[in-house]
């Protein structure tokens, strides 16, 4: 755990969960912008869409954050941005509605440009969680495996150790736990170089992008059976496996209706080619 990257003087920190979230929508991106130039016509995008990005998932994880762990009626604290407390799935929801808005004022259709962007967010979000790791959030339950970690005194887990009395109050750090955030990164990572992969071979239009929902989906339920942070069981599942679940789900049904979709289309192609053919060699026609 290492929250403070650095600072300067007492009044100047630069905290490193606030740093990789920045670098991570940096890399997401300013790569995102580069993939789209190498496209023959490339579409009429740039950083700037970036900060509609940001801006709204920002909204959307702190909105998210309020609604699953205090009460709709503090809603209003989605203007203290600056105080902690986002939780990724808010920021995906905001995040999409504000490249939906950003591509609409670049009248651009987002149908063409999912398949070039949607890799890189398993990237950003990679970056990210390893903000989360040195900031000491979204730590796991207790582990004895050689790999647990233990997060020092006052961190959340921590705190939450104690207020749990699984640590007496003179302990120096926490019971260790999985590192639920370096899982996430990794799977994160190994998402990314799929979705990569899968973009550079030939592919339907949509393919890649759905490949996204339906490995972190598949992803996000996993690590949370690991998780020591988790509130609010919904059918003995957390709010975020129930999300994840539903993510993962939805992706696998949008994926088989566009391969289905595809096919009908490669069939009704293929029988006016040969209906043409036929017509073609009649004498009579």
């Amino acid at each position: 755990m290492y929250p403070t990257l650095l600072s300067l003087g007492k009044d100047l920190q630069f905290h490193a969960y606030t740093v990789m979230i920045a670098l991570a929508f940096l890399v997401g991106v300013l790569m995102a912008c580069r993939e789209n130039e190498k496209l023959a016509k490339p579409y009429p995008i740039t950083p700037i869409g970036g900060i509609w990005v940001f801006f709204f998932a920002v909204i959307g994880a702190k909105a998210y954050y309020i609604l699953q762990y205090k009460s709709p009626s503090q809603l209003y604290e989605v203007m203290y941005f600056w105080g902690g407390g986002l939780v990724f799935f808010g920021g995906l929801i905001g995040g999409l509605l504000g490249a939906l808005l950003y591509l609409r004022f670049a009248r651009v259709n987002p149908l063409n440009l999912v398949d070039v962007v949607i890799p890189f967010l398993p990237l950003a979000h990679a970056i990210a969680r390893i903000g989360c790791f040195l900031n000491g959030c979204c730590y796991g339950s207790p582990s004895d495996a050689p790999w647990a970690v233990a997060f020092p005194k006052d961190s959340a887990a921590y705190v939450k150790h104690l207020q749990g009395g699984l640590v007496p109050s003179t302990a120096t750090h926490s019971l260790h736990v999985h590192p639920t955030q370096l899982y996430a990164s990794l799977g994160l990572l190994c998402i990314f170089f799929i979705m990569r992969y899968a973009y550079k071979r030939p592919h339907r239009l949509g393919t890649v992008a759905l490949l996204y929902p339906i490995l972190y989906g598949a992803l996000r339920f996993s690590t949370e059976f690991f998780r020591g942070d988790s509130a609010r069981s919904l059918l003995s599942l957390t709010v975020s496996q129930v999300f994840a679940l539903t993510l993962c789900l939805g992706g696998i049904l949008l994926y088989a209706m566009l391969a289905i979709l595809h096919r009908n289309k490669s069939e009704q192609t293929e029988q006016t080619a040969t209906q043409n053919a036929e017509n073609e060699g009649d004498p009579a026609s």
